[in-house]
Protein backbone atom coordinates (compact mmCIF):
# COMPACT_ATOMS: atom_id res chain seq x y z
CA UNK A 1 0.00 0.00 0.00
CA UNK A 2 1.73 3.45 -1.09
CA UNK A 3 2.10 6.23 1.33
CA UNK A 4 -0.94 8.48 0.54
CA UNK A 5 -3.27 5.38 0.70
CA UNK A 6 -2.13 4.84 3.82
CA UNK A 7 -2.72 8.13 5.15
CA UNK A 8 -6.04 8.44 3.58
CA UNK A 9 -6.55 4.89 5.36
CA UNK A 10 -5.95 6.00 8.43
CA UNK A 11 -7.52 9.32 8.42
CA UNK A 12 -11.11 7.50 7.64
CA UNK A 13 -10.75 5.05 10.42
CA UNK A 14 -12.88 5.37 13.42
CA UNK A 15 -11.50 7.85 16.12
CA UNK A 16 -10.06 5.08 19.14
CA UNK A 17 -12.61 4.56 21.85
CA UNK A 18 -10.77 6.07 24.94
CA UNK A 19 -11.63 4.02 28.51
CA UNK A 20 -14.07 6.25 29.92
CA UNK A 21 -15.65 9.40 27.98
CA UNK A 22 -15.04 13.14 28.93
CA UNK A 23 -18.75 13.92 29.23
CA UNK A 24 -19.99 17.77 30.48
CA UNK A 25 -20.95 17.97 33.56
CA UNK A 26 -24.42 19.41 32.70
CA UNK A 27 -25.48 16.47 30.79
CA UNK A 28 -25.13 14.32 34.24
CA UNK A 29 -28.24 15.54 36.33
CA UNK A 30 -28.41 12.65 38.46
CA UNK A 31 -32.16 11.72 39.90
CA UNK A 32 -33.33 13.16 43.27
CA UNK A 33 -35.95 11.93 45.49
CA UNK A 34 -38.53 14.48 44.75
CA UNK A 35 -38.41 13.77 41.46
CA UNK A 36 -38.80 10.45 41.51
CA UNK A 37 -42.36 10.51 43.67
CA UNK A 38 -43.37 12.98 41.21
CA UNK A 39 -42.95 10.78 38.36
CA UNK A 40 -44.69 7.98 40.62
CA UNK A 41 -47.55 10.49 41.30
CA UNK A 42 -48.62 10.76 37.71
CA UNK A 43 -48.57 6.73 36.96
CA UNK A 44 -50.93 6.79 39.94
CA UNK A 45 -53.26 9.22 38.37
CA UNK A 46 -53.44 7.37 35.19
CA UNK A 47 -53.64 3.96 36.85
CA UNK A 48 -56.76 5.51 38.88
CA UNK A 49 -58.33 7.32 35.60
CA UNK A 50 -58.15 3.66 33.62
CA UNK A 51 -59.95 2.58 37.02
CA UNK A 52 -62.78 4.51 37.03
CA UNK A 53 -62.60 4.33 33.48
CA UNK A 54 -63.07 0.96 33.93
CA UNK A 55 -65.79 0.82 36.58
CA UNK A 56 -67.41 3.16 34.43
CA UNK A 57 -67.16 1.96 31.17
CA UNK A 58 -66.61 -2.02 30.91
CA UNK A 59 -65.89 -2.04 27.35
CA UNK A 60 -63.03 0.09 27.71
CA UNK A 61 -61.55 -2.51 29.98
CA UNK A 62 -59.16 -4.39 27.70
CA UNK A 63 -57.67 -1.34 26.48
CA UNK A 64 -57.40 -0.05 30.20
CA UNK A 65 -55.31 -3.29 31.15
CA UNK A 66 -52.97 -2.03 28.42
CA UNK A 67 -52.29 1.23 29.92
CA UNK A 68 -52.18 -0.03 33.46
CA UNK A 69 -49.63 -2.21 32.35
CA UNK A 70 -47.53 0.15 30.71
CA UNK A 71 -47.99 2.19 34.08
CA UNK A 72 -46.75 -0.82 36.20
CA UNK A 73 -44.02 -1.29 33.96
CA UNK A 74 -42.83 2.44 34.16
CA UNK A 75 -43.13 2.49 38.32
CA UNK A 76 -40.53 -0.48 37.70
CA UNK A 77 -38.17 1.70 35.81
CA UNK A 78 -38.86 4.37 37.95
CA UNK A 79 -38.05 2.17 41.33
CA UNK A 80 -35.05 1.20 39.22
CA UNK A 81 -33.83 5.03 38.92
CA UNK A 82 -34.21 4.70 42.75
CA UNK A 83 -31.51 1.24 43.43
CA UNK A 84 -28.91 4.06 42.09
CA UNK A 85 -29.37 6.83 44.11
CA UNK A 86 -25.88 7.14 46.11
CA UNK A 87 -27.44 6.65 49.41
CA UNK A 88 -26.72 3.75 52.25
CA UNK A 89 -29.96 3.99 54.02
CA UNK A 90 -33.64 4.93 53.13
CA UNK A 91 -34.91 8.04 53.74
CA UNK A 92 -38.89 8.99 54.20
CA UNK A 93 -38.92 9.90 50.94
CA UNK A 94 -36.84 6.78 49.29
CA UNK A 95 -39.40 4.96 51.34
CA UNK A 96 -42.63 5.99 49.78
CA UNK A 97 -40.47 5.59 46.58
CA UNK A 98 -40.26 1.91 47.22
CA UNK A 99 -44.16 1.78 48.68
CA UNK A 100 -45.56 3.50 45.05
CA UNK A 101 -42.92 2.26 43.15
CA UNK A 102 -41.46 -0.86 44.31
CA UNK A 103 -43.91 -2.93 46.07
CA UNK A 104 -46.21 -2.87 43.15
CA UNK A 105 -43.69 -4.71 40.88
CA UNK A 106 -42.98 -6.74 43.89
CA UNK A 107 -39.73 -5.24 44.38
CA UNK A 108 -37.52 -3.94 47.86
CA UNK A 109 -34.88 -1.82 47.21
CA UNK A 110 -32.47 -4.28 49.46
CA UNK A 111 -32.58 -6.89 47.57
CA UNK A 112 -33.14 -5.18 44.06
CA UNK A 113 -29.77 -3.53 45.08
CA UNK A 114 -28.31 -6.44 45.46
CA UNK A 115 -28.20 -7.99 41.84
CA UNK A 116 -29.07 -5.02 39.85
CA UNK A 117 -25.61 -3.44 41.35
CA UNK A 118 -23.34 -6.14 40.89
CA UNK A 119 -24.85 -6.40 37.41
CA UNK A 120 -23.77 -3.08 36.42
CA UNK A 121 -20.64 -4.03 37.91
CA UNK A 122 -19.96 -6.85 36.39
CA UNK A 123 -21.82 -6.07 32.87
CA UNK A 124 -21.15 -8.79 30.43
CA UNK A 125 -18.28 -10.61 32.37
CA UNK A 126 -18.91 -14.40 34.18
CA UNK A 127 -19.80 -12.66 37.52
CA UNK A 128 -22.61 -10.77 36.00
CA UNK A 129 -25.61 -12.13 37.65
CA UNK A 130 -27.74 -11.41 34.53
CA UNK A 131 -25.51 -12.55 31.74
CA UNK A 132 -26.90 -15.14 29.38
CA UNK A 133 -25.83 -17.10 26.55
CA UNK A 134 -26.73 -16.46 22.60
CA UNK A 135 -30.30 -16.96 22.10
CA UNK A 136 -32.17 -17.30 18.75
CA UNK A 137 -35.32 -18.93 17.43
CA UNK A 138 -37.18 -21.00 20.11
CA UNK A 139 -34.39 -20.56 22.81
CA UNK A 140 -35.79 -16.70 22.59
CA UNK A 141 -39.28 -17.51 22.44
CA UNK A 142 -38.61 -19.78 25.56
CA UNK A 143 -36.69 -18.02 27.42
CA UNK A 144 -38.91 -14.92 26.92
CA UNK A 145 -41.51 -17.02 28.46
CA UNK A 146 -39.62 -17.91 31.55
CA UNK A 147 -38.92 -14.38 31.90
CA UNK A 148 -42.94 -13.62 31.77
CA UNK A 149 -43.39 -15.49 35.42
CA UNK A 150 -40.22 -12.96 36.69
CA UNK A 151 -42.22 -10.38 38.80
CA UNK A 152 -45.14 -12.53 39.84
CA UNK A 153 -42.75 -15.34 41.11
CA UNK A 154 -40.95 -12.03 42.79
CA UNK A 155 -44.20 -11.83 45.07
CA UNK A 156 -43.02 -15.28 46.65
CA UNK A 157 -39.78 -13.41 47.85
CA UNK A 158 -41.57 -11.64 50.19
CA UNK A 159 -42.83 -14.86 52.70
CA UNK A 160 -39.36 -16.56 51.70
CA UNK A 161 -37.54 -13.93 52.48
CA UNK A 162 -38.90 -13.58 56.15
CA UNK A 163 -38.75 -16.92 57.08
CA UNK A 164 -35.05 -16.48 55.71
CA UNK A 165 -34.56 -13.84 58.09
CA UNK A 166 -36.03 -16.08 60.76
CA UNK A 167 -34.15 -19.18 59.94
CA UNK A 168 -30.42 -18.19 58.94
CA UNK A 169 -30.36 -21.99 56.91
CA UNK A 170 -32.58 -20.29 54.69
CA UNK A 171 -30.87 -17.40 53.94
CA UNK A 172 -28.34 -19.92 50.74
CA UNK A 173 -31.25 -20.47 49.41
CA UNK A 174 -33.14 -17.34 48.91
CA UNK A 175 -29.68 -15.95 48.01
CA UNK A 176 -29.66 -17.68 45.10
CA UNK A 177 -32.90 -18.18 43.97
CA UNK A 178 -34.31 -14.35 44.41
CA UNK A 179 -31.04 -12.37 44.77
CA UNK A 180 -29.35 -14.03 41.55
CA UNK A 181 -26.34 -14.74 44.06
CA UNK A 182 -23.68 -16.78 42.51
CA UNK A 183 -22.56 -19.67 43.91
CA UNK A 184 -19.13 -19.04 42.35
CA UNK A 185 -19.22 -16.04 44.70
CA UNK A 186 -21.04 -17.55 47.60
CA UNK A 187 -17.49 -17.16 49.69
CA UNK A 188 -17.08 -13.98 48.65
CA UNK A 189 -19.76 -12.81 50.86
CA UNK A 190 -19.10 -11.54 54.46
CA UNK A 191 -19.03 -8.85 57.09
CA UNK A 192 -16.82 -7.08 55.96
CA UNK A 193 -15.40 -6.38 52.04
CA UNK A 194 -14.15 -4.72 49.75
CA UNK A 195 -15.86 -1.57 48.09
CA UNK A 196 -16.76 -1.74 44.28
CA UNK A 197 -16.90 1.41 42.18
CA UNK A 198 -19.85 2.04 39.53
CA UNK A 199 -18.86 2.10 36.10
CA UNK A 200 -18.75 5.88 36.19
CA UNK A 201 -16.68 6.56 38.44
CA UNK A 202 -18.68 7.96 41.36
CA UNK A 203 -18.35 6.61 44.83
CA UNK A 204 -18.46 2.58 46.19
CA UNK A 205 -22.01 2.09 46.33
CA UNK A 206 -22.47 -2.00 46.93
CA UNK A 207 -19.72 -4.33 49.15
CA UNK A 208 -18.39 -7.47 47.70
CA UNK A 209 -17.40 -9.18 51.24
CA UNK A 210 -14.37 -11.15 51.27
CA UNK A 211 -14.70 -14.57 53.84
CA UNK A 212 -17.97 -15.56 55.68
CA UNK A 213 -20.71 -16.65 53.23
CA UNK A 214 -24.18 -15.69 52.18
CA UNK A 215 -25.71 -17.33 55.03
CA UNK A 216 -23.90 -14.79 57.68
CA UNK A 217 -23.86 -12.08 54.85
CA UNK A 218 -25.17 -8.64 56.68
CA UNK A 219 -26.21 -7.74 52.91
CA UNK A 220 -28.50 -10.67 52.75
CA UNK A 221 -29.83 -10.46 55.89
CA UNK A 222 -30.90 -6.65 55.14
CA UNK A 223 -32.29 -7.73 52.22
CA UNK A 224 -34.15 -10.61 53.68
CA UNK A 225 -35.77 -8.10 56.41
CA UNK A 226 -36.84 -5.67 54.06
CA UNK A 227 -39.14 -8.32 52.74
CA UNK A 228 -41.83 -7.34 54.96
CA UNK A 229 -43.09 -4.53 54.06
CA UNK A 230 -43.65 -5.94 50.30
CA UNK A 231 -45.56 -8.92 52.08
CA UNK A 232 -47.76 -6.08 54.12
CA UNK A 233 -48.29 -4.76 50.47
CA UNK A 234 -49.88 -7.71 49.02
CA UNK A 235 -51.70 -8.89 51.81
CA UNK A 236 -53.31 -5.44 51.49
CA UNK A 237 -54.11 -6.62 47.69
CA UNK A 238 -55.19 -10.12 48.88
CA UNK A 239 -57.91 -8.49 50.73
CA UNK A 240 -58.81 -6.00 48.38
CA UNK A 241 -59.64 -9.66 46.18
CA UNK A 242 -61.62 -10.80 48.93
CA UNK A 243 -63.65 -7.42 49.03
CA UNK A 244 -63.60 -7.16 45.33
CA UNK A 245 -61.70 -9.68 43.09
CA UNK A 246 -63.29 -8.69 39.51
CA UNK A 247 -61.80 -5.25 40.08
CA UNK A 248 -58.61 -6.37 41.43
CA UNK A 249 -58.23 -9.09 38.60
CA UNK A 250 -58.56 -6.62 36.04
CA UNK A 251 -57.34 -3.62 37.34
CA UNK A 252 -53.77 -4.96 39.25
CA UNK A 253 -53.16 -8.58 38.56
CA UNK A 254 -53.96 -9.15 34.65
CA UNK A 255 -51.85 -5.80 34.19
CA UNK A 256 -49.05 -6.97 36.36
CA UNK A 257 -48.47 -10.00 33.94
CA UNK A 258 -48.67 -7.98 31.01
CA UNK A 259 -46.17 -5.68 32.52
CA UNK A 260 -43.98 -8.70 33.16
CA UNK A 261 -44.23 -9.54 29.24
CA UNK A 262 -42.97 -6.34 28.50
CA UNK A 263 -40.44 -6.34 31.35
CA UNK A 264 -39.31 -9.69 29.70
CA UNK A 265 -38.78 -8.02 26.25
CA UNK A 266 -37.12 -5.47 27.95
CA UNK A 267 -34.47 -7.39 29.63
CA UNK A 268 -33.59 -9.61 26.41
CA UNK A 269 -33.26 -6.55 24.32
CA UNK A 270 -30.77 -4.20 26.65
CA UNK A 271 -28.02 -6.80 26.82
CA UNK A 272 -26.33 -8.49 24.19
CA UNK A 273 -24.52 -11.81 24.43
CA UNK A 274 -21.12 -10.57 24.22
CA UNK A 275 -18.99 -11.40 26.43
CA UNK A 276 -17.48 -8.67 28.15
CA UNK A 277 -13.16 -7.98 29.00
CA UNK A 278 -13.12 -5.54 31.42
CA UNK A 279 -15.15 -2.62 32.20
CA UNK A 280 -14.08 -0.03 29.73
CA UNK A 281 -16.35 2.13 27.60
CA UNK A 282 -15.68 -0.50 24.57
CA UNK A 283 -16.81 -2.79 27.01
CA UNK A 284 -19.85 -1.32 27.89
CA UNK A 285 -20.82 -0.77 23.94
CA UNK A 286 -20.18 -4.16 23.46
CA UNK A 287 -22.60 -5.83 25.82
CA UNK A 288 -25.96 -3.04 26.05
CA UNK A 289 -28.06 -1.97 23.39
CA UNK A 290 -30.52 0.79 23.17
CA UNK A 291 -34.28 -0.53 22.33
CA UNK A 292 -37.74 1.13 22.27
CA UNK A 293 -36.86 4.99 21.61
CA UNK A 294 -40.63 5.24 19.55
CA UNK A 295 -44.05 5.34 20.74
CA UNK A 296 -44.02 1.42 21.32
CA UNK A 297 -41.29 2.48 23.85
CA UNK A 298 -42.58 5.20 25.73
CA UNK A 299 -45.24 3.32 25.83
CA UNK A 300 -44.94 -0.19 26.72
CA UNK A 301 -41.44 -1.75 25.89
CA UNK A 302 -39.12 0.83 27.29
CA UNK A 303 -40.92 3.54 29.27
CA UNK A 304 -39.30 6.13 30.46
CA UNK A 305 -36.21 6.46 28.13
CA UNK A 306 -35.01 3.51 30.01
CA UNK A 307 -34.81 2.07 26.25
CA UNK A 308 -31.10 4.55 26.19
CA UNK A 309 -29.87 1.73 27.87
CA UNK A 310 -26.30 1.97 26.88
CA UNK A 311 -25.81 5.53 28.49
CA UNK A 312 -27.66 4.29 31.52
CA UNK A 313 -24.79 1.74 32.19
CA UNK A 314 -22.50 4.16 31.17
CA UNK A 315 -23.56 6.69 33.52
CA UNK A 316 -26.26 4.99 35.77
CA UNK A 317 -26.58 7.70 38.31
CA UNK A 318 -27.94 10.10 35.54
CA UNK A 319 -31.94 10.60 35.89
CA UNK A 320 -33.97 8.81 33.40
CA UNK A 321 -35.31 11.98 31.80
CA UNK A 322 -31.91 13.18 30.86
CA UNK A 323 -30.79 9.86 29.22
CA UNK A 324 -31.79 11.06 25.52
CA UNK A 325 -29.69 14.16 25.83
CA UNK A 326 -26.64 12.06 27.19
CA UNK A 327 -27.50 9.73 24.57
CA UNK A 328 -27.31 12.50 22.04
CA UNK A 329 -24.18 13.69 22.94
CA UNK A 330 -22.46 9.82 22.61
CA UNK A 331 -23.79 9.47 19.18
CA UNK A 332 -22.64 12.80 18.23
CA UNK A 333 -19.03 11.83 19.50
CA UNK A 334 -18.44 8.58 18.96
CA UNK A 335 -20.65 7.30 15.57
CA UNK A 336 -18.67 4.67 14.46
CA UNK A 337 -18.71 2.97 17.38
CA UNK A 338 -22.33 3.49 19.06
CA UNK A 339 -24.38 1.12 18.59
CA UNK A 340 -27.63 1.81 16.45
CA UNK A 341 -31.00 0.38 18.25
CA UNK A 342 -31.78 -2.88 18.46
CA UNK A 343 -35.49 -3.89 16.91
CA UNK A 344 -36.53 -6.74 18.91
Amino acid sequence: MSTSASLQAASTAPEPLPRRAAVPHELLVQATVPGLLRLAALDWVWMGACWLAMARWPWVTPLAVLVIAGRIHALGVIFHDAVHLRVRRKSVGLRFVEVLAGYPVASTWESTRYHHLRHHHDAGLPTDPYRRRPLHGWRMARAWLLLVGVVPFWVLRGPVGLLAWAVPALRVPYARLFLQARASIEGAESKEGRAHATPDGARPLIHAPASAGLKESDEVRACACSELGQVLFHLCVLALAWRWPHAVVWGYALPLLVASGFNAHRLLAEHTPAQAHGRTLADVLAVTADHGLGWLGRLWLAPRNVGCHVVHHLHPQVSLEHLPRLRAWYVARFPSHYPSPRRF
